[in-house]
């Protein structure tokens, strides 16, 4: 029986006091599908534009649909969740999207431990994280923080 290749899969190591600097989280890796870019927002076929329509696409200057900038953000949500827990609370998320991706593309989302700060009784592990196409190319780069106990 095959299993359920979207299914949560946590990581072998998550967010602590004991983590590194230099630490590279296990990325999260997702192929990109125009079926899945249709899904994202539920309003296929009722609502059409350039991220979802080949015409309207082209129309702007484009040959094919480009992946929405916010379903590329979940994906770093995702790999927060895995890296911090899911009921974490005082993170952050900060992003710049650096280019275009498109259907089909295989993307993965990195993160680093960058820095480590004392709050209170807590520490907060600051991030770089990016997200990379198939290429190699840096797609969105930015920075990312949690808490941990």
């Amino acid at each position: 029986m095959q299993s359920d290749p979207t299914a949560f899969t946590p990581m072998k190591i998550t967010a602590s006091r004991d983590i590194e600097v230099g630490y590279q989280l296990e990325p999260v890796v997702k192929k990109v599908t125009l079926d899945k870019m249709r899904l994202y927002r539920s309003q296929w076929p009722r609502i059409r534009n350039w991220h979802n329509d080949f015409a309207i696409a082209q129309k702007w200057g484009v040959d094919q649909p480009l992946v929405f900038a916010s379903q590329i953000m979940e994906y770093f949500g995702e790999l927060l969740v895995k890296f911090f827990g899911p009921g974490h609370l005082g993170g952050t998320l900060s992003l710049a999207i650096i280019r275009s991706a498109w259907p089909d593309d295989l993307l993965t989302v990195k993160g680093t431990v960058r820095e480590k700060t004392v709050e209170g009784d807590r520490i907060r592990l600051l991030l770089n994280v990016w997200c990379e196409n198939q290429d190699g190319e840096k797609v969105m780069v930015g920075t990312a923080s949690g808490l941990v106990p």
